[in-house]
């Protein structure tokens, strides 16, 4: 009541908590995975002796400066055999067998058109770390093309 002398209940500054109805729909976690249960997955990931053989196969191969450089230049578009070759200073024959290699192990497609072949990099293979979008990839070449110079 205005003009009354009895002090309001409600103090200046103090937030009541929300009513359960202004909360919005309850989302459940998940429950937290134990350390023995991720030890166990890890096990059997581990043990998946061919999944880990084609992992050593594709850091192998990008190992390897030529096809490292051919993963770059394909991470910014789709290309031709010529073209790459011409990039990289290398042979037709030279470009071909370098991208032979990174097609058997899935890390480009291709694409024919014509009598021309176009590939472009699959980014499902990197997984975690696609050369588009991971910071090392971005980080590392940046580093290099400023060494380069």
């Amino acid at each position: 009541m205005p003009g009354s002398l009895v002090p309001s209940r409600r103090r200046v500054g103090v937030r009541r908590p929300p009513t359960s109805a202004s909360r919005g729909p309850r989302t459940t976690r998940a429950a937290p995975v134990r350390p023995a249960d991720r030890r166990e997955r890890l096990r059997l990931l581990l043990a998946d002796h061919a999944h880990v053989e084609r992992l050593a196969r594709r850091f192998h191969a990008l190992g390897d400066p030529t096809r490292s450089k051919l993963v770059y230049a394909l991470s910014l578009g789709e290309l031709c055999v010529s073209d790459l070759a011409v990039a990289l200073g290398a042979s037709l024959s030279a470009t071909s067998h370098q991208l032979r290699i990174l097609k058997d192990l899935d890390i480009v497609r291709a694409r024919r058109s014509g009598r021309s072949q176009f590939y472009a990099l699959n980014e499902g293979a990197f997984g975690f770390c696609p050369p588009r979008s991971c910071q090392a990839w971005k980080a590392a070449l940046e580093n290099d093309a400023e060494h380069s110079v």
